[in-house]
């Protein structure tokens, strides 16, 4: 469990199927996320949530509202490599009352130093969307920097679309916020 500020990063719950479902769902959220489909019951969610407690080499939490509990989104590590101490990174924020008040931004900071303080992770990287501009800003606040470009790598609502792949390295972490 990470307690940040504002937010709890929890492991994810039963309870958390019917709001991850709704995220899940949502076309709006779907179509900025590589990867990323929607259609899924509550029971593939269910499924999911099951699977994740036995998935080796991910480590996922609920992003929850620190005072309500209310699962906000889903944030984890993917494809944990311990011999060349990497990982995948990916974040989504479903609920809009989360969104624009700085969450994404407090949660990925927090998950980025639990990877490298805790998990002693040397390399974490990432895929975006390259229509996916608030993300890109979030990321590269954060420190991670454009590795290249997957040009048509995914298809989303009729249009190829290219998909940026970003990095972080401990040694370039942290970096100086500008204010």
């Amino acid at each position: 469990m990470i307690n940040g500020d504002g937010f709890l990063l929890r492991k994810l719950e039963a309870h958390d199927a019917t709001d991850i479902y709704r995220f899940k769902n949502d076309p709006s959220i779907g179509a900025l996320l590589g990867g990323f489909h929607t259609g899924m019951s509550v029971d593939d969610v269910l499924l999911w949530i099951k699977m994740d407690r036995e998935r080796v080499g991910d480590m996922i939490w609920a992003v929850a509202d620190r005072t309500s509990n209310a699962c906000l989104g889903h944030v984890g590590f993917y494809k944990r490599d311990h011999r060349v101490r990497s990982a995948e990174f990916a974040i989504l924020l479903g609920d809009p009352t989360a969104w624009g008040k700085g969450l994404g931004g407090k949660v990925t900071r927090a998950v980025v130093e639990y990877g490298f303080q805790e998990l002693n992770l040397n390399r974490i990287s990432l895929t975006v969307l390259a229509i996916n501009a608030r993300a890109i800003r979030l990321y590269e606040s954060v420190g991670f920097r454009a590795e290249g470009i997957f040009c048509e790598a995914q298809y989303k609502n009729g249009a190829y679309l290219d998909v940026l792949a970003y990095s972080l390295l401990k040694r370039n972490y942290p970096i100086e916020t500008v204010v």
